[in-house]
């Protein structure tokens, strides 16, 4: 039988009693009735004491157990934050050394096409001079031999005409090439730095993502923990509860 059960039957028994109280002729079985009442009076009242006190000491603990796991939350979740920061540098590094690596070595080309260039203007101006020396040359010769050395200085003219030509034919070419070569590096410069661009958004929306997906793994964490606690809370507080001193008939 229930407790409120067991209760109105004796407050009904404790009732009887008080009116036999009043008859002058009352039996042992009586007074025993009497005697069993009071104590199982006395043991609800401490029965309901107990449970009270049972109740504040558990949420006590319950308040205390959720503050201590609410800073140790906190705690991994400002580690798992500065982890992630931390990361997020040392691959910020690595990209910076990369970048400086690249722009080094697009210098070292600048450099070599300049130093190429100022081959080639020197090449032009020795040529010059060689051509300024022949005429003079030319000129001297011509002086002791007319006849014969006008044929040759034709001769040698159209050598030299040839020459230049060619010379001249030449350094177009390469001056086209040069400027191919040029327009291929810028093509392939702006291709290079879009997809540095693309796979930057790409890398930023993966951190994203992974952060994300933490976040809701710790919130599933917690809701299993929260449940965890409750189910154990439950579990005690049936486990622990007080017998009773006396069964009743």
């Amino acid at each position: 039988p229930s407790a409120a059960s067991i209760s109105s039957q004796y407050l009904g028994t404790l009732k009887v009693l008080e009116d036999k109280r009043v008859q002058k002729n009352s039996t042992e079985f009586d007074k025993a009735d009497s005697v069993r009442a009071a104590v199982f009076q006395n043991w609800l009242e401490k029965k309901r004491v107990f449970l009270l006190e049972l109740k504040r000491t558990e949420k006590k603990k319950a308040e205390n157990l959720r503050n201590d796991t609410e800073k140790k939350e906190a705690v991994k979740r400002e580690e798992a934050i500065a982890s992630f920061e931390a990361w997020k540098k040392k691959k910020g590094r690595e990209a910076k050394k990369l970048s400086e690596k690249k722009r080094l070595e697009e210098l070292k080309k600048k450099k070599a096409a300049e130093q190429n260039e100022e081959k080639t203007e020197a090449a032009q101006k020795a040529f010059e001079k060689w051509k300024e020396r022949k005429a003079e040359y030319l000129r001297e010769q011509s002086r002791k031999e007319k006849q014969s050395e006008r044929i040759r200085k034709k001769k040698e003219e159209e050598l030299v005409a040839e020459k230049k030509k060619e010379s001249m034919s030449a350094v177009e070419k390469w001056n086209e090439k040069k400027e191919e070569y040029m327009k291929q590096r810028k093509v392939e410069k702006i291709l290079e730095r879009r997809k540095q661009e693309i796979q930057q958004a790409k890398k930023e929306e993966k951190n994203k993502k992974a952060m994300e997906e933490y976040e809701r793994w710790l919130e599933k964490k917690e809701r299993r923990k929260q449940l965890e606690k409750k189910q154990k809370k439950l579990q005690a507080v049936h486990g622990d509860e007080a017998p009773s001193p006396w069964s009743p008939p």
